[in-house]
């Protein structure tokens, strides 16, 4: 047996000797999990020597970690079909399990070649990039076989293993392979078209993507995204869930409207690649690929799954992941790695939401941000001084304050303020939050002489609030205001409201920034939304608001006296109304 030690800094290099060997063997098997165009392109000349002269060739290459790019696919994809007879390659795509059901990485760096006279194998550390065959610190080793050494025929004998469990290349392979690369942590230094044009990674998606797999790298099985209201945030759990590429996937929602929106959305993002399947009252569609469900429908089944039923759980609006139904089942089920979104992480009851996802956050996305980078409308907010309403009514004394709001004077107010901020020229397609139902519901009917309206509360089914949102959407719908209480506060797309009234008393910040971002999505031919705020003479609610509206500026400072002057001039000192 002879053998010989190449490196980027011997007499002869890796690379020398490697295209000595293609241009002279018979034969060429490599095993090489890494390939990069910029690197290829050192030997592909002499590849495509080689093929010519007659030699044959098979090479099995990875996507292991996503670093080989399409274009090296496309490269030996094309040997193939010029070569048919002489050269093949195959794919890893995860295909290597431990006993576990785990994938194993393919990370080999092996190249085989048959000569007239003797075998030879170069074996070490280095991938076919630059940096590994021209700059890097690599260790690389030839062996040339001989009768009483077999080395050669145990490589062989693994090539070959791995070679009968990958699959052929072909323009599918490639297609679902560049699709994947496109919601990965990095695009690396490709530059390609993605299979679906129509669904692309926004900004805020694109760095979580980044920060989500950084942070799995260094080990981590929870993560808590917080992001914007509108900014994408189902999007980006179906992109990092195609990034992790879970066998099972469940999605958990609060609320039947949100469930169905979701499930479209991993339908977009997936395509044909997965099963799917709605598990509540009225669907049991357990035995899906990805499956969606309401806490409250999933935590009263537990006992239909194993604890090991799900590679990866999404929850969504996480900020009620506190809650009993969700403690059940995320202290039954023991997925590789769990999700949390939401946009409103901080509680008002002093809950650590942040410790159920063991302090992970990986990226932060807040309001003001999100509406720098362009990824939801900005808005004109006007906080309404209003002498006709008194916030200060206790609880007890509530039908005092409806009969206040619903009053023929206060109509005749609201209409009037509504009609000096509404966009010119556009439909009216208002959201109004409401106390409770009976505000609802007393508001809707005394508004109905101005406005078509309707109302909405928990008491409604699924089917009767998605056909009440594209009432009110649709340009020729009949629908023009939405009475409603907190069903509409977080998760429901309505991109096309361009006004959203608050009619309700609160001092949550938590509770307005979840109510301001139903309006704020974007929408064709939406410029913005506008923003009434009834905020009368709550003072106590006005520095919660104030607050509130201040996180969206870079510097903002509120001073104490400086509060009742922002009442009384429809903080237009803030600069958000014009």
């Amino acid at each position: 047996m002879k053998s010989s030690f190449y490196s980027n800094f011997t007499d002869i290099k890796f690379i020398d000797k490697l295209k000595e060997n293609l241009d002279l063997c018979q034969s060429f098997c490599f095993s090489v999990s890494f390939i990069k165009k910029p690197g290829l392109r050192l030997i592909s000349g002499n590849i495509v020597a080689a093929l010519e002269r007659g030699a044959k060739g098979r090479i099995i290459t990875s996507t292991y970690q996503n670093f080989t790019d399409v274009d090296s696919l496309l490269f030996f994809y094309d040997m193939t079909q010029r070569y048919p007879d002489r050269f093949s390659c195959h794919l890893d795509r995860e295909c290597f399990h431990d006993s576990n059901g785990s994938v194993v990485g393919f990370h080999s760096k092996g190249y085989l070649f048959e000569f007239h006279d003797h075998r030879e194998i170069l074996v070490g550390s280095s991938n076919i990039t630059v940096y590994a065959l021209l700059k890097n610190v690599e260790w690389d080793v030839a062996v040339i076989d001989n009768e009483s050494n077999h080395s050669y025929d145990d490589a062989q004998k693994e090539f070959e293993y791995l070679w009968e469990r990958t699959p052929s290349i072909d323009t599918q392979l490639i297609d679902e392979y560049k699709s994947h690369l496109y919601y990965s942590i990095e695009r690396w230094d490709m530059d390609y078209n993605v299979a679906n044009a129509d669904v692309k990674p926004n900004y805020m998606q694109r760095r979580a993507l980044k920060e989500l797999n950084r942070m799995r790298a260094m080990g981590a099985t929870k993560a808590l995204i917080v992001a914007s209201a509108g900014s994408g945030k189902t999007y980006l759990s179906a992109f990092d869930a195609m990034n992790f590429g879970p066998k099972r996937l469940l999605y958990i929602v609060h609320e039947g409207s949100i469930l169905m929106k979701s499930f479209e959305t991993f339908q977009k993002v997936f395509g044909n690649e997965r099963s799917y399947g709605i598990y509540n009252v009225d669907n049991k569609e357990q035995y899906r690929d990805f499956v969606f469900s309401t806490n409250v429908s999933m935590a009263n089944s537990l006992e239909l799954f194993d604890k090991h039923e799900w590679d990866y759980i999404i929850i969504d609006e996480c900020h009620h992941a506190s809650a009993e139904t969700y403690q059940k089942i995320l202290n039954y089920f023991e997925p590789e790695f769990l999700l949390g979104i939401t946009a409103t992480p901080e509680r008002m009851d002093g809950e650590d939401i942040f410790g159920i996802f063991d302090q992970n956050v990986p990226y932060e996305l807040r309001l003001r941000d999100a509406i720098i980078h362009d990824l939801i409308v900005p808005f004109k907010y006007y906080g309404i001084r209003d002498e006709l309403i008194e916030y200060g009514i206790k609880e007890t004394k509530g039908h005092k304050f409806v009969e206040q709001f619903s009053d023929d004077a206060h109509c005749e107010f609201i209409c009037k303020m509504i009609e000096e901020h509404r966009m010119p020229g556009q439909k009216l397609k208002a959201l109004a939050f409401c106390r409770d139902i009976s505000h609802a519901i007393r508001m809707s009917q005394a508004l109905n002489s101005y406005y078509k309206t309707a109302y909405l509360t928990g008491r409604n089914t699924v089917g009767e609030r998605i056909r009440t949102y594209n009432e009110l959407q649709n340009d020729q719908g009949e629908y023009e205001i939405l009475f409603t209480v907190d069903i509409l506060n977080e998760g429901v797309d309505i991109p096309g409201v361009n006004m959203v009234i608050f009619l309700r008393p609160t001092d949550s910040q938590t509770i307005f920034i979840q109510q301001l971002g139903r309006g704020l999505r974007k929408y064709e031919g939406k410029q913005y939304v506008t923003v009434l705020d009834f905020i009368g003479n709550d003072y106590k609610r006005s520095v919660q608001i104030a607050f509130a509206l201040g996180s969206l500026a870079e510097n903002f400072v509120l001073e104490k006296d400086l509060i009742a002057e922002l009442v009384k001039d429809d903080y237009s000192s803030i600069g958000l109304e014009e």
